[in-house]
């Protein structure tokens, strides 16, 4: 596992701005808290490399998960934020939202992120204008079994289907339509698959929102496509190319939402439910 273990000396600095437990998803604040000390922006610094010049994830080891999960999940917070500036994650504007199961999701409707449904993989805020960098997930508790958060790195996956099918890459880097498929009032965004320049290829993917954004225009997915995800989808599903991960209790996820895709792995929870915390973000230092 690619583990970042925070100073002991960054603890003061995570530890200086506590949000309360009831503050509003929409309310977490954005700015960089005042106690924010060199050892802490020099940690994130070392963060910002490992995202953007090598593996594109890390999970950071706080050292902090004997705190209440109000403390820990200020201090996420608070290192989330000096890494990045928060950005909505969906158009009512939550910037931290819970990743549990739950029957009565809050403000935006979320039934993945609210579920313990499988599968699927995707990239975070694919129905946004501008999705995020990085995507963060905090841990506050894992399930008994399973529950790992998996991740998939489309480097790999686009030199492989450079070599055995170079007539997919070229449908996944057209224009799509994508839709939550939610309501009928939500707009269908055109974005390509893939985006590849001479420095990266970028991601944007949830294979349901591009069928369910070709059934709203009132047209169906045309073979081609359906080909080209397939191919994509397959790939995905191929365990040489994910990297699984479990989220413990004071660790944070952190990876390249451009570079990956993700999805989870099965969970039972009996004593312990999976209790995530979840934030978009855009790099400060790129």
């Amino acid at each position: 596992m690619t583990t970042f273990r925070l100073p002991e000396q960054t603890h003061a600095a995570l530890l200086s701005r506590t949000i309360p437990a009831d503050q509003p998803l929409d309310a977490w604040p954005l700015d960089v808290p005042d106690g924010t000390t060199g050892s802490l922006r020099a940690a994130c610094l070392d963060i910002t490399r490992r995202l953007r010049e090598k593996e594109g994830w890390v999970v950071v080891e706080t050292g902090l998960a004997d705190l209440d999960d109000a403390q820990l999940s200020s201090a996420a917070w608070n290192l989330f934020t000096v890494l990045c500036l928060p950005v909505p994650q969906y158009r009512t504007g939550e910037l931290m939202y819970p990743v549990e199961v739950s029957a009565a999701p809050t403000l935006a409707s979320s039934h993945y992120s609210s579920s313990s449904r499988t599968g699927g993989f995707h990239t975070d805020g694919t129905l946004l204008d501008s999705a995020p960098d990085v995507a963060m997930l905090a841990g506050l508790s894992a399930a008994d079994e399973g529950g790992e958060t998996v991740l998939v790195d489309v480097d790999g996956l686009v030199t492989v289907l450079a070599e055995r099918a170079p007539e997919h890459l070229a449908v996944l880097e057209k224009s799509h339509p994508f839709h939550s498929g939610d309501s009928a009032d939500d707009p269908v965004m055109l974005h390509r698959i893939l985006t590849r320049t001479e420095s990266r290829t970028q991601v944007r993917y949830l294979r349901r929102y591009i069928e369910q954004g070709h059934q709203a225009q009132g047209r169906a997915v045309d073979g081609e496509l359906v080909a080209a995800l397939d191919a994509w989808d397959e790939l995905i599903a191929q365990p040489v190319h994910q990297v699984p991960v479990l989220i413990g209790r004071g660790q944070v996820l952190l990876w390249d939402n451009f570079r990956f895709v993700h999805g989870r792995t099965p969970f039972t929870e009996r004593l312990h439910r999976r209790r995530l915390r979840r934030g978009y973000g855009l790099l400060r230092t790129a």
